[in-house]
């Protein structure tokens, strides 16, 4: 078994390089530089989480992963008793802490992008409410990046406690920043490159 060098260049950012030995999936999120890995890895692939890096190998090909984007819409009534509390991508249950929905939107975006999941993150938001005589509506929308395959769902606790309700997210043409959305930076979590 030999090493192998992969490079990470750019001018900054956080990549995140996946790999497979024997069966076994390895992750790496690190910044500009260079580090080595087994050379019996496949499956190797990387998905610049920020910034603009890239990674290259003269031993094996890494596939470049391209993030996803999703809109994350609530129109409707604003009643007290609705709690966000997870996010769902594929099979996982990404919890969330306990969020009044929809009216605590920031709190709602600091929460997904706390969860400590770096595959969900919102990267952008647009809220408006409109007051009536007896009655308030919102209509939220939050730009939530994905990284894998993986519609997300935000799972909302109804007011009377006794079920969910799920918000799935529609697929949007790219990622870039849409007319009326404040952008959030989604401060992806950044490890020491591997020895």
């Amino acid at each position: 078994m030999a090493a192998c060098l992969i490079s990470v260049t750019g001018t900054s950012g956080v990549i995140r390089i996946n790999y497979t030995i024997s069966a076994t999936l390895y992750t790496i999120e690190t910044s500009v530089g260079d580090f080595y890995i087994e050379d019996t890895a496949t499956d190797v692939t990387y998905t610049t989480l920020s910034g603009d890096l890239t990674a290259t190998s003269g031993c094996f090909t890494i596939t470049e992963v391209i993030p996803i984007c999703y809109k994350i819409l609530w129109k409707g009534l604003a009643t007290d008793g609705y709690i966000a509390n997870a996010i769902i991508l594929g099979n996982d249950i990404i919890t969330i802490t306990n969020t009044v929905f929809p009216k605590t939107r920031h709190d709602l975006i600091t929460n997904i992008n706390n969860a400590n999941d770096d595959r969900v993150k919102v990267i952008g938001y647009k809220f408006r409410s409109v007051i009536y005589t007896e009655f308030t509506t919102y209509d939220s929308s939050y730009i939530v990046k994905v990284l894998g395959a993986d519609i997300p769902m935000l799972r909302v606790k109804n007011m009377d406690n006794t079920g969910y309700i799920y918000i799935p997210g529609v697929l949007q043409p790219d990622c870039l920043p849409q007319e009326g959305f404040t952008i959030v930076d989604p401060c992806y979590n950044t490890l020491p490159p591997a020895l």
